[in-house]
């Protein structure tokens, strides 16, 4: 299964989305022809209907499916609400679905008007029973969330961490979960941890980053995890992960 990862396109009328940069990253996710794409968050800047509406519009124009998790920015000024109205017409705001031998398990990691995440005892609970379940029926679990895990460099101070997220991490390793994608700091890296890949992205379209734009797109097979980096403008590929599934 190949997975175009995206996070953090902050789709506004300010000078700080990029819109030239997002329409040329999903042309070029287009032509790569991913199975799906996987938007770890902040989908909007400000959590506004209109915002909601322009980027829903452009995202439903792709080829291919998508699956998308709130961020601290789209749970502004109220805007949680409309996420899940416009979102998670279908399903809750945290939820799995069945992709082939694999399991894409959406965390809402956003909190009302609040930069730092948090997952929560109800998440927390729902996730162990899901993870269960993948281990009853032989499939290999993938998280998908906004916020960090663990720390990033190059981000300045630490802030808006995962308030949680020795829990959450805790629960990953014990259920042997090989890989989790997330967003946040607008800076792309890979961490591995025990048994477990940790791959964040850059952000695909604000201006609001030292690093460059880009996405990933990752490679499972055969018990593999292959991960490139896409930079938006030139559209060079950079692999950042090789490795198989529980193997350091």
């Amino acid at each position: 299964m190949i997975i175009a990862h995206i996070s953090d396109i902050h789709y506004s009328q300010g000078w700080m989305f990029n819109r030239k940069k997002l329409e040329r990253a999903l042309d070029i996710v287009n032509g790569l022809e991913p199975d799906i794409v996987l938007i770890t968050g902040d989908l909007t800047e400000w959590g506004l209907h209109s915002e909601f509406t322009g980027i829903k519009d452009i995202l439903d124009s792709m080829d291919m499916e998508y699956l998308a998790v709130a961020g601290n920015h789209d749970a502004r000024t109220n805007g949680y609400k409309v996420y899940q109205q416009m979102f998670c017409e279908h399903r809750d705001r945290f939820f799995w679905e069945k992709y082939d031998d694999y399991a894409l398990i959406g965390l809402d990691s956003s909190e009302p008007d609040r930069d730092e995440g948090h997952v929560g005892r109800e998440q927390m609970r729902w996730l162990e029973g899901v993870l269960k379940d993948c281990e009853n029926m032989g499939l290999v679990p993938i998280i998908f969330m906004h916020h960090h895990l663990i720390p990033i460099p190059d981000t300045g101070r630490e802030r808006n961490v995962l308030v949680d997220a020795g829990d959450v991490l805790k629960l990953i390793d014990e259920h042997k979960v090989p890989l989790v994608l997330m967003g946040h700091r607008h800076v792309p890296w890979v961490w591995r941890l025990n048994d477990c890949t940790l791959i964040h992205a850059s952000t695909v379209s604000c201006e609001r980053t030292n690093a460059r734009n880009s996405f990933n797109i990752v490679d499972l097979k055969k018990k593999k995890i292959v991960c490139h980096r896409v930079d938006v403008l030139s559209g060079e590929r950079k692999k950042i992960v090789d490795c198989c599934m529980g193997v350091i």
